[in-house]
């Protein structure tokens, strides 16, 4: 009975004494992750699959940061009906530039204020941030318990939250890197499907390589441009709206479809 005690006692502390895990390194662009957001109304999906890496680092403020780009499949057809059109586009763009200071990721997106999107300094009872920067659904992203997951034969601490989801330290949520971290059910569902360091697989077995047979020469723009107004698809001059086809367009002439979830 007193060897039970003993370990109950001591694994808090065994939690607290291994080495933090960076979750990324500006030198370092060998990082890469891939997650999946879908969503449906029962008639229509859209799926978003997002593979972000790291190319370089900046300079903004008194901050250095890296460089996060996106290379994106957006998919929409038929669920359960017939009348939606099935498509298929790859865009590839800046995301925003991330950092890390005092265990926490904070994230400066290519629009929009700089915020925390993980914070590996908390314990049981507190509440993990929302990777998308979304208020609201604080109950589903409370820590119920802490434990640790071997990867790559590195210990890193695995924050639990209601429904069986989680942040690993150095990699991100479950839900996916910058998807909200809530439950997949319902109308929309988002997962993590790869995570990999110098091309190899850490946790999540799937292959980080975006296969989505197109060609590879759509660029990327290491400087993006100035936005300069948002139209629907006829060309009509809108402001952000969510659950809506938006097209943003730059001051060097570039175009990007938006389309983002409420």
């Amino acid at each position: 009975m007193r060897k039970y005690i003993i370990c109950l006692f001591l694994f808090p502390n065994i939690l607290l004494a291994q080495p933090y895990v960076e979750f990324i390194s500006t030198t370092d662009s060998s990082d890469t992750w891939m997650d999946v957001l879908s969503c449906t109304d029962m008639s229509c999906y859209q799926t978003r699959t997002k593979r972000y890496t790291i190319e370089g680092d900046t300079v903004i403020g008194q901050y250095q940061y890296a460089k996060l780009y996106v290379r994106e499949e957006y998919e929409q057809g038929a669920d359960q009906s017939q009348w939606c059109t099935e498509s298929t586009s790859i865009y590839n763009y800046y995301f925003g530039a991330i950092r890390e200071s005092g265990k926490q990721v904070f994230v400066m997106p290519s629009l929009g204020a700089e915020y925390i999107a993980y914070d590996f300094n908390l314990n049981v009872g507190d509440t993990i941030p929302s990777p998308i920067n979304i208020a609201g659904n604080d109950d589903w992203r409370i820590i119920d318990s802490i434990d640790l997951v071997m990867i790559d034969g590195v210990d890193r601490k695995r924050y639990w939250v209601s429904f069986d989801r989680y942040v690993i330290e150095g990699i991100g949520a479950s839900s996916g890197l910058f998807n909200p971290l809530y439950p997949s059910f319902g109308i929309c569902s988002a997962a993590l499907l790869c995570y990999s360091e110098y091309d190899t697989p850490q946790h999540f077995d799937d292959d980080c390589d975006m296969n989505l047979g197109v060609d590879d020469d759509l660029s990327i723009d290491a400087s993006p441009a100035e936005l300069i107004k948002i139209v629907d698809i006829t060309g009509r001059e809108i402001a952000e709206t969510p659950n809506t086809l938006m097209i943003y367009l730059y001051s060097d002439g570039s175009s990007k479809k938006v389309f983002k979830v409420k």
